[in-house]
């Protein structure tokens, strides 16, 4: 059965929600301080630490880059969904997109209550995938002593025994996220090796021609010499 299409993220109900957002976002140590959160994740940087934060094992942060023009925002943006949202359920609509990367007032932060609500779903066991790696779980982060999960604070209830059970989990299906990610390398490895093949046939055609023509040019040069033209 074919993927639903993606659709634009919805309106945030309510100021209580908002800040509940505001405060999930706020837990994690980002590389970059929130002076406005529109124009600060208009580049999807700091949305892709966000979410390698919680799926570590499926964001490599080196394909992200600081931006300012249009096309690299996009292209940060399109690769978190080609490359990792997916793997989440979550596909990005390309209008949200467009708004997130003009940091358009209030676009940024309905894709982000989207995310929290991934992340909460995969949590609690909720959330069926359609990518190979379905079964990932977010990582929990780790509490002070006497401190409520970030999640069970948001939630407004402790943590239910499917979240507990979360870290079992992500050690159980870990393996399988290695593996995939091992395969897609080997994949890259193997295309950079054909080219390297490709060119290295390419360089030892093009020394052939050139010792061909150094021939032809030592041959008119001892003809040159023979009739004192040289």
């Amino acid at each position: 059965m074919a993927a639903a299409p993606p659709q634009v993220a919805p309106d945030i109900d309510s100021d209580e929600d908002l800040q509940r957002l505001y405060n999930w976002v706020d837990e994690i140590a980002l590389s970059r301080p929130k002076r406005n959160i529109s124009r600060d994740f208009a580049d999807g940087v700091l949305f892709a630490e966000i979410v390698n934060h919680h799926f570590p094992r499926l964001v490599e942060m080196h394909n992200y880059s600081a931006a300012n023009s249009q096309s690299q925002k996009s292209y940060n943006w399109n690769t978190l969904n080609n490359k990792v949202l997916k793997k989440i359920g979550y596909t990005i609509h390309p209008q949200d997109i467009e708004d997130v990367s003009r940091a358009a007032p209030g676009a940024i932060e309905r894709v982000l209550k989207v995310l929290q609500d991934k992340v909460i779903q995969v949590q609690e066991g909720q959330l069926r995938y359609r990518a190979p790696v379905a079964n990932v779980v977010p990582r929990v982060a780790t509490s002070r002593e006497g401190d409520e999960p970030p999640l069970a604070k948001i939630s407004g209830r402790g943590a239910s025994p499917t979240a507990a059970s979360g870290r079992a989990k992500a050690e159980r299906f870990q393996s399988e996220v290695d593996a995939e990610l091992l395969v897609e390398k080997e994949q890259k490895i193997n295309e950079l090796h054909e080219v390297v093949d490709i060119m290295s046939e390419k360089i030892k055609k093009l020394e052939q021609l050139v010792r061909i023509k150094d021939a032809k040019i030592e041959a008119m040069s001892q003809k040159l010499q023979k009739y004192g033209l040289a």
